[in-house]
């Protein structure tokens, strides 16, 4: 009976088919990964995160296109309601670099007035380190009035 048991073992089935027995050698080796399975990994997700990084890239500047419209516009609305509050018939005698240089901004945000020479109408333009490929100005009148952004390939000078 004991015969029997030992026939139907899985174990002893192994061993008699020269599968149930490794040397230490080869327990060693199907421990953990190899060095060059390591290097083809990190090599896969370097490849992966150089094609993601451009991505990156575009999302940090539209973020930083949107945060320095924010800033020209809350500008714009400042000059407006000091406008406004002065009485004043021109933007030139309501003196509106001293609206502008009040407004809360990004330290790496620079924004500068003109008022055209009949000073009813003002120009707004905002600058950033961070935006690179865009312009951003705000034309209180005439047929393009509002935020204008444009990128620098449709306008190089940023007129």
């Amino acid at each position: 009976m004991g015969e029997i048991f030992r026939l139907l073992d899985p174990h002893e089935a192994r061993t008699r088919l020269g599968h149930g027995h490794r040397l230490a050698n080869e327990q060693k080796r199907d421990a953990g990964f190899s060095l060059i399975e390591i290097m083809a990994g990190m090599a896969i997700i370097a490849i992966l995160a150089l094609a993601i990084l451009p991505q990156f890239a575009k999302y940090f500047e539209r973020a930083a296109v949107q945060n320095l419209s924010s800033e020209v516009s809350n500008a714009a609305l400042t000059v407006d309601s000091d406008f406004s509050l002065t009485g004043k018939a021109k933007y030139v005698q309501a003196n509106v670099d001293a609206s502008v240089a009040s407004v809360n901004k990004d330290s790496e945000t620079t924004l500068s007035d003109v008022v055209d020479a009949s000073g009813f109408f003002y120009t707004i333009k905002g600058v950033n380190v961070a935006v690179t490929n865009y312009c951003l100005k705000y034309v209180s009148a005439g047929a393009t009035a509002g935020l204008q952004v444009t990128t620098k390939a449709a306008n190089p000078t940023c007129s």
